[in-house]
């Protein structure tokens, strides 16, 4: 798999999303035919967004996130946001953290995209 083939696996992805009202793509900058970053921010029908960031390799055949970061913001405020900063060394699963909206933080698995939108369903379901 090329990077721009991933790229627009993602869009794609999200555009199918029934739940995404629009989407934009702010960087879909390829480094060279296997590497390169996503910045994106995907809106839904109530108004909150799902910031995502991507550093994605996709050399072995298939993407590997290097850098990640998915923020979901309802009203302005962050209700989570699953990153890979390693700025939480005292966490289990480090560098994988998830932030809550208060700030707290809890220890998780690297989610894939499609695990970030399943728990925004359950948000805008609420």
């Amino acid at each position: 798999m090329i990077i721009s083939d991933y790229f627009l696996s993602i869009e794609r992805g999200l555009r199918q999303n029934t739940s995404v009202s629009s989407i934009e793509v702010e960087e879909a900058l390829a480094s060279d035919e296997y590497n390169g970053l996503l910045r994106c921010r995907a809106h839904f029908w109530d108004g909150s967004i799902l910031n995502i960031h991507e550093a994605v390799s996709t050399e072995l055949g298939y993407p590997v996130r290097i850098v990640y970061a998915y923020t979901y913001l309802r009203e302005g405020k962050c209700v989570f946001r699953y990153d890979n900063a390693p700025h939480h060394p005292e966490i289990i699963t480090f560098p994988h953290h998830k932030h809550t909206d208060e700030d707290r933080l809890a220890p998780t698995d690297q989610p894939g995209l499609s695990q970030v939108l399943s728990e925004v369903e359950g948000w805008l379901d609420a």
